[in-house]
């Protein structure tokens, strides 16, 4: 009963640090003032030390995101053994902005100065001063791993991590929790109906998160419901507006739903999951839905191209073009109606390129070379 208490009290006190670190942190940000609305993380701040990971049995370190509280700047350039760091956005290598403007001269390629910094922003320049943290205490390389093309070219072309070695290594997805199951099973046990086509739209955010592209998907639907009257939506995510599509399309609102679970049943309840992003590295949801069987349609951007393979397991619009997002669409609905070609493509893909034993493997040959 000793023990336990005093597990219990660690626990607590260890949440309690999380929790100040993070917010000290996000009070930061009040000191920079920019039209760019993105997560932001100075870093500053964090609950945990690089004495527990040095003093720790570890052989590699795996860092993958490590801000809002966690670890600073300062305690990654602390650790001592070797460290392989999985990228899911353009932080490690930019200011404080997790997703920054990908110009040909954006500060992240050449370096964040006082003549590179955007006129529209006022107030501290917390992107410069926490990339030159970055570069004062990140004197040791460490192994880059990017999931998309895209995202292992920009840390190539950055001026932090261009020396660096780097690897792409797609995300791992648990392809038995995230499988097939009977479309009318799973829309039986969510309550969805079961002789319409459906679209399945996901944001953790809800519609309002400009990056993940609702409007975008809402300008397609009415071109989507010309070709196929009956379509209708579902979307996962919080419901913090009243809205009613202009389109007229149904929508199934489900909020916000915990658990893998849960998630596989509203990939397999829809005939296409849109992924209408105007930024994204390699978004789990493309991923998760393709190892259910089912096409993903989306925009050639971020790292779609490494998800989706164009006409074989969903579509590719070009940028922002929802002309063809809906034809996309219409392709994608089709074929699940009636041949489901491109369903079965996608399932047998996730399970070659994206389940457990392609991505240990690549993963363990990482760690071996950066022990080495």
């Amino acid at each position: 009963m000793l023990q336990e208490g005093v597990d219990s009290t660690l626990r607590t006190a260890a949440g309690t640090r999380f929790r100040l670190a993070s917010e000290l942190d996000r009070q930061l940000w009040r000191l920079q003032t920019s039209p760019t609305k993105t997560w932001r993380s100075p870093a500053r701040f964090g609950s945990l030390s690089a004495h527990e990971i040095n003093s720790s049995q570890a052989d590699v370190v795996n860092l993958h995101w490590v801000t809002d509280g966690f670890l600073s700047v300062e305690e990654i350039g602390r650790i001592t053994k070797p460290v392989v760091w999985s990228l899911y956005d353009m932080w490690p290598f930019a200011g404080t902005e997790h997703y920054g403007a990908d110009t040909p001269d954006a500060r992240w390629r050449e370096g964040y100065t006082r003549a590179n910094r955007p006129g529209d922003e006022s107030g501290v320049d917390l992107d410069r001063w926490t990339w030159q943290r970055k570069q004062r205490h990140w004197t040791k390389p460490m192994a880059i791993v990017a999931a998309s093309t895209w995202l292992q070219d920009r840390a190539q072309n950055s001026a932090l991590m261009g020396a660096w070695p780097h690897h792409r290594i797609p995300h791992v997805i648990d392809c038995h929790t995230f499988g097939p199951m009977p479309m009318n099973t799973a829309r039986g046990q969510l309550g969805l109906p079961a002789d319409v086509p459906l679209i399945l739209f996901l944001a953790s955010a809800g519609i309002t998160d400009r990056r993940k592209g609702w409007d975008l998907l809402d300008q397609a639907l009415g071109e989507v419901r010309a070709a196929i009257p009956d379509v209708e939506v579902v979307i996962v995510g919080p419901r913090d507006v009243d809205y009613r599509s202009p389109s007229g399309t149904p929508i199934h609102w489900r909020g916000s739903i915990d658990g893998n679970e849960a998630l596989a049943l509203h990939y397999n309840a829809a005939n296409v999951t849109a992924v209408p992003s105007r930024e994204d590295n390699m978004p789990l949801t493309a991923m998760e839905a393709q190892s259910c069987g089912r096409p993903v349609v989306a925009f050639r951007i971020g790292g779609l191209p490494d998800i989706i393979e164009h006409h074989v397991t969903g579509y590719l619009a070009p940028e922002g073009n929802t002309a063809l997002l809906a034809e996309g669409l219409t392709q994608a609905l089709n074929d699940s109606l009636h041949q489901d070609n491109w369903g079965r493509a996608a399932r047998q893909r996730a399970l070659r390129t994206w389940s457990t034993t392609p991505v240990v493997e690549q993963y363990q040959a990482v760690y071996a070379q950066a022990m080495r």
